[in-house]
This record gives C-alpha cells, structure tokens and sequence, in this order.
C-alpha cells in the first residue's frame, strides 16, 4: 500500500486536498436529486439570488488582506495579516447590517423578486463568516496545513446538506436553503478556527494591533486594487443570476443555479485543489527566483490532461443526464449546462493559476482584465434580452468568457517566467 502512495509532497498535498474536497462536493451533488425534488426551480432562483448578493458585498469585508497571507516571509507578520483581515470583516459587516435594515425592500425590488427582501438580512451574516473563513483558509493554506481544509470543507459540505435536506422535507421553502447554507458556514469556520487554535496559540498570542495597522500600510495596494478587481470578477460570476432575474424570471435562474451547482463540482475538486498547492508552493519558489515556471508548466499539464475527455462527454450527455438526475423539470438546466460547457472547460484550466496577478503584485492589470469582463457579461444578457431569450445570453456569455480566460492564461504565464516584470 505504502508504494502506491504519491512519492512528492507536491502530489501528497494535492491528494490530501482532493479527498476532503471530493467529499465536500460529492454530498451537495449526492443529494441534489433530493433537493430538486423537494424545492422548486424558482425558490432555487431566490436562493441564488441571496447568495450572489453576499458573495458581491463579501468582496468588501477584508479588503482583500487575506490575499496578502502567503507574502511576507516571517509567520508572525502573515499572521498579523490574517488578524487585520477578520477584523475588517466583523467592522463591515455591521456596516452592511445598517444598510440592510434601510434598504432590504428596495435592493429586492431592483433585483426583481420582492418576496426575496426578508432574507436579505442575513447577508452580513454570510459576509461576516465569508470573511473570517477565508483568513484561516489563507492562513492554512500558507502553513502547507491542508488537513485543515479538507475537514472545514467536509462538515461545512455535510451540515449545509443535512440542514436544507431536513428544512426541505418540513416545506420551508427558499429559507430553508438560506438557512442551511449559513450553517454550513457557522459549523465549518468553527472547526477551522479551532484547529488553527490548538496548533497555532502560542504565536496567535503575540499579536499586536500596531503591527497589524503597519502591514496594512505595507499591502495598500490589495484593498486599492483588488477591492474593485474581485468585485467585479464576483459580480462578473454572479450576474448571469441577477440578471436571469431582472430581465427573464426567477425560475431561469433557479435552472442556472443548478447548472452550476453541478458544473462547479470539478472546479472545486480537482482544480481548486491543485491551485492551492500551486498558489503555496509557486509563492515560495516567486520569492526565492522571481519566476515559477516549472510549478507553472507542470500545474497546467495536469488540468488540461484530467479535463480534456470529461468536458468533451458532458457537452454532449448533459440535458439527458440532467433530465435523468434532477426530473424531467430540470432539462433545461442541462441545456444550460451545454452552453456553457466550454466556458468550464477553461475555467478549469486558467482560474487556478490566475493567482500569479497576486504572486507578482500585478493588481492594476488584474484590474483591467475584470473590468473588461463585467462589460462583455453585462452586454451578453442585455443583447439575450434584446432578442427576448435567455439561451442567446448565455451563448454570448460563455463566448464572452472563452475569449477572457484565455487572455488570463496567457498573461499569468508571462507572469510565471518573469517575462512581465515591469510594475
């Protein structure tokens, strides 16, 4: 048995990551038939719809610190890092809180579903454990501590299942995934902090809030910079649900959700585990030599190599197997999911190695790149409801994204082989 185990630490890290995060991904995908079944398409939609609001506003309450973990080269300064960023998200979150209270009915409204205004309120809620969340997560991620996150995965994947399974059953509606998802988020940050805790409370005891305030002037230019820049990359990925919203309905959105739901799974487990390690050990290798081009080449072999013959068999079986899977209700989804198939496709590939814009502290151009990308998204739905039909706006879309990612991998390699040095 001992032989069959991966010989590097580089595929030990990976494999450690791909097991939790298979689990996290193969319990919401276990039990979506369920779901489907017990939730309409349309409270689908609305749940969607909460979830793109906090993950746009979750955007704003680190101020994007959490990035600047991996960077300095001493654990007590990274860690400081990782205290400013919690402390942000707590601080901003009540502001958002405020603004909720005031604004909840008109903010649903805009997004066109009224009825959607009641769960509004738990937004902070969502961004404060977002934010705490992705601190440790970057933090863990710097301490090559990848057990870590592969537990906090598995029980966040496992309580939010179990929660809207049980609220499912008792009919609760829309507010019954919200519910579940915010306890996923509750149980998951838990374990993670508490395991940070054990392992790291001799050195968490030596924070000081002043050094804190001196590394956030060190790294302004995260705030500066990739405030707007992810804002608009989450916006980027949230519109098609907003605005399958405001310009169809709710219930095409409940169907992009699923597409999704299902079309995310990959991501997260194979390419999301594999741009940890490479976001961990490319930092490393960046610092030392000014280029990573070996982790890079090598990363990018292995996405293209695991994705190339799936994605070519799902574009071609994915509104029979939805049908199959979901009920014949759910087929358009997996129209939806064939339109964008390669879109995914290199999705897979290039977003895992996108982190080089942060590697090399090339914000401004990462900038662009997202502000380039909201434009064409935006103009891709509004040209779908010109013609009065979804399935054009989402061609437009996933070509629109086709040409973007590709730009993106083409960048981050000059980034990795230190041909785009210039600041």
């Amino acid at each position: 048995m001992r032989n069959l185990l991966p010989k590097s630490a580089y595929a030990r890290n990976v494999l450690t990551l791909m097991t939790g995060t298979s689990l996290a991904q193969a319990i919401p995908i276990a039990i979506s038939p369920i779901l489907t079944r017990l939730y309409s398409p349309e409270e689908f939609g609305r749940f969607a719809l909460y979830m793109a609001v906090a993950l746009i506003a979750s955007v704003l309450v680190t101020g994007r610190y959490e990035l600047a973990i991996l960077l300095p080269r001493q654990d007590r300064d990274a860690l400081h890092i990782a205290a400013l960023a919690m402390a942000l998200s707590i601080a901003i979150s009540a502001v958002l809180l405020l603004v909720v209270l005031f604004l909840a009915q008109p903010i649903a409204v805009l997004l066109g579903d009224a009825a959607l205004a009641p769960w509004l309120y738990w937004v902070p809620a969502s961004t404060l454990l977002l934010g705490l969340y992705q601190s440790l997560n970057y933090w863990s991620n710097r301490k090559a501590q990848y057990k870590r996150l592969a537990i906090s995965r598995t029980v966040q994947s496992g309580s939010a299942a179990l929660a809207q399974l049980g609220s499912g059953y008792a009919g609760s509606g829309a507010v019954g995934l919200v519910g579940g998802q915010i306890t996923g988020q509750v149980l998951a940050t838990s374990v993670l902090a508490r395991l940070i805790w054990r392992e790291d409370h001799g050195l968490i005891r030596t924070l000081r809030p002043l050094r804190s305030v001196a590394l956030a002037k060190k790294y302004i230019n995260f705030p500066k910079y990739l405030i707007v820049a992810h804002g608009f990359n989450t916006a980027s990925g949230q519109m098609p649900v907003l605005l399958l919203s405001a310009l169809f309905n709710t219930t095409a959105a409940g169907f992009f959700t699923l597409t999704q739901r299902v079309m995310a799974a990959p991501m997260a487990l194979v390419a999301g585990a594999l741009g940890d390690v490479f976001r961990q050990e490319a930092s490393q290798a960046y610092m030392r030599q000014g280029q990573c081009k070996a982790i890079y080449q090598k990363t990018f072999k292995r996405l293209l190599l695991i994705s190339i013959v799936p994605f070519t068999i799902f574009f071609f079986v994915a509104p029979a197997l939805f049908a199959w899977m979901f009920g014949e209700q759910w087929r358009v989804a997996g129209e939806y999911a064939q339109i964008l198939t390669p879109m995914a496709f290199l999705q897979f590939i290039t977003s895992p190695l996108s982190s080089m814009f942060m590697l090399a502290e090339k914000q401004k151009i990462d900038l662009l790149w997202q502000i380039c990308l909201l434009v064409l998204v935006v103009a891709s739905f509004f040209s779908g409801e010109f013609f009065s039909n979804e399935k054009i706006a989402l061609t437009i879309f996933s070509g629109s994204y086709c040409l973007m990612y590709g730009i993106n991998g083409i960048v981050s390699y000059l980034l990795a082989i230190g041909r785009w040095m210039a600041k």
